[in-house]
């Protein structure tokens, strides 16, 4: 999109169709109408241009009464011409950034993904962090929801933070690209999301990461047939998972008899457009800061020899645990010093949170 100023105000416009389901909430989205004349040139702005479309405009501001058809631009619309995301155009006006959508984080696969876009062997699941994969299928008309969970890899895997997490990526997208197959039509004709493969018809992948997961959505935009598969993944161990220099990396991790380096970490106000990230402490620092911190989303973790990481005590909607993830790492399940650190941890905020509840390895 690109910053411009109508009516006074600053908006942001682009020559594509903004989908409405997308409009951050509080926001308002608005259309360009031109003339027959002049079809490309803006002359009124309109909730929804039927034809003649010049271009979409987003808004924090209101920019017209919602009992007028249309407000004519005449010369009040500038176009800056500079490329800018929605988190620089509310940085430079100083106004609070909207929580970015899951689905507006898809992107579209890489020539080196095109292969884990498909089917692999049990083997080569387990070394991908695979959890399992949903098969989405649009229906008759192409406007119904079927769906089927097909596990893969390892059982332990399928927890139920990644249920939690797997049902927010999905509803979410069903907002976007999965919401029937004429918007998966839309996001895929056209975009940079083509592979190779497939059995019929041209294949679209794209690929989301969230804080611990990864998902790469598979497309098959034509009737009669599936319409998309949904593979999850542990985010770590796809990552490592790629090559044999990165699975020797994870290999030496695990390896009591050599030294380690910890880099312990705090995040608070998570998977928010405020999230903080402070990393480089130690063990005591990581404990006052998490303590310190009076936002009921924080995380308090540890990155270990800059290849794995996991999170030792979660706080999250008035209730604080310790996740059992550690003891499924490789990485992490026999190293001692995160043996103590968990310990040291369990003591300390039992002792902080006396009067609240607080259980090992789940949520109370």
């Amino acid at each position: 999109m690109q910053k411009a100023r109508l009516f006074g105000a600053p908006v942001l416009c682009s020559s594509e169709l903004i989908p409405r389901e997308d409009v951050p909430q509080g926001w308002y989205c608005y259309d360009l109408r031109g003339t027959a004349r002049h079809p490309d040139e803006p002359y009124a702005l309109v909730d929804r241009a039927e034809e003649n479309r010049a271009g979409s405009v987003l808004s924090y501001l209101p920019l017209k009464s919602g009992r007028a058809q249309s407000r004519l631009v005449r010369d009040m619309f500038q176009l800056d011409g500079v490329p800018v995301s929605l988190k620089e155009f509310c940085t430079d006006e100083k106004i609070r950034c909207p929580k970015t959508p899951l689905r507006h984080m898809l992107r579209p696969a890489s020539s080196e993904e095109v292969g884990l876009f498909y089917s692999q062997t049990p083997e080569r699941d387990e070394e991908l962090g695979t959890i399992g994969h949903v098969r989405i299928d649009f229906g008759y008309e192409g406007k119904e929801f079927w769906h089927t969970w097909w596990p893969r890899g390892p059982e332990e895997l399928n927890t139920q933070e990644f249920k939690e997490d797997l049902n927010k990526v999905v509803n979410d997208l069903r907002q976007g690209i999965l919401k029937d197959l004429s918007s998966m039509r839309r996001r895929c004709y056209g975009s940079e999301g083509a592979i190779e493969g497939g059995s019929c018809c041209q294949n679209y992948g794209f690929t989301l990461e969230t804080e611990r997961y990864l998902y790469r959505l598979r497309c098959n935009p034509i009737e009669g047939d599936y319409q998309a598969y949904l593979s999850c993944f542990v985010r770590q161990e796809q990552q490592m998972g790629l090559t044999e220099q990165g699975r020797q990396k994870l290999r030496e991790s695990a390896d009591p008899h050599i030294p380690h380096i910890y880099d312990w970490y705090v995040m608070e106000a998570c998977n928010t457009a405020d999230e903080q990230f402070t990393s480089g402490l130690s063990l005591e620092e990581a404990i006052q800061r998490y303590a310190a911190s009076e936002n009921d989303s924080k995380r308090l973790g540890v990155t270990k020899d800059d290849i794995a990481a996991v999170d030792l005590v979660i706080r999250h909607d008035g209730r604080e645990w310790i996740p059992e993830d550690y003891q499924k790492s490789m990485s992490f399940a026999e190293d001692p010093v995160i043996s103590d650190a968990v310990t040291r941890l369990h003591q300390t905020l039992e002792g902080q949170n006396a009067s609240q509840s607080m259980m090992m390895g789940g949520i109370c």
